[in-house]
């Protein structure tokens, strides 16, 4: 099972990471240090801490949505504006309260990804290729708490990546959900600090397009 996740991931991740910066975020340089990792395989919900059940219920409605019908929507209050990562793909769309605060929404066409890679894509290949990227990071780069869960984002099923990068003190959230239709991946990120560990609230208000 894990050598078909990992050469599933190995095809896939070519053309996801080249495709948009959005997977890679907004990565420093890091050293090389002690490093706990697990996958899908193992530890599928062990840091609780990130139970989107627990956590939606502190976030404050607004009336305010940023996105698009593309990638979909957040509900945000006026203190984020729009934020651009260099090298991102066109549909990429991010929102930020700070530069080390930062909302990310993206979409991936399954069909168009099977065509140059030959793979199934969905949203659960799409979370391996994620864990597979950042385990091979964590061999050269500062990376703990990498974990992977079945974990949903507010009302929808999901699959989430996690880690801490303790050098810059910053937490990376990811998750990835299929359509309704199965045709695409939607993708949705947050990137806080432990300081302000609420900032994970506010991907719980994400909202999926109708296809």
């Amino acid at each position: 099972m894990k050598l078909k996740r990992i050469l599933g991931a190995a095809l896939c991740a070519a053309m996801l990471l080249s495709s948009t910066s959005c997977l890679r975020f907004i990565v420093r340089n890091r050293s090389s240090q002690g490093n706990d990792t697990s996958s899908f395989e193992y530890d599928i919900s062990s840091f609780d801490f990130f139970s989107s059940e627990e956590e939606s219920s502190a976030v404050e409605s607004t009336e305010t949505e940023y996105g698009n019908a593309t990638v979909g929507w957040f509900t945000l209050d006026g203190t984020f504006f729009q934020w651009y990562t260099p090298g991102n793909a066109d549909t990429c769309v991010q929102y930020a309260q700070s530069p080390t605060e930062i909302l990310t929404m993206d979409v991936f066409d399954c069909a168009a990804i099977k065509e140059q890679t030959g793979v199934d894509f969905d949203a659960l290949t799409a979370a391996n290729t994620k864990m597979y990227q950042l385990e091979q990071e964590s061999k050269t780069q500062n990376i703990e708490k990498l974990t992977g869960a079945r974990e949903a984002l507010g009302q929808y099923p999901a699959y989430q990546v996690y880690c801490y990068y303790p050098n810059d003190d910053q937490y990376l959230v990811t998750w990835y959900m299929d359509s309704p239709d199965k045709t695409k991946v939607y993708y949705v990120a947050a990137e806080f600090r432990s300081t302000e560990m609420s900032f994970f609230n506010y991907a719980q208000t994400y909202k999926m397009p109708v296809n």
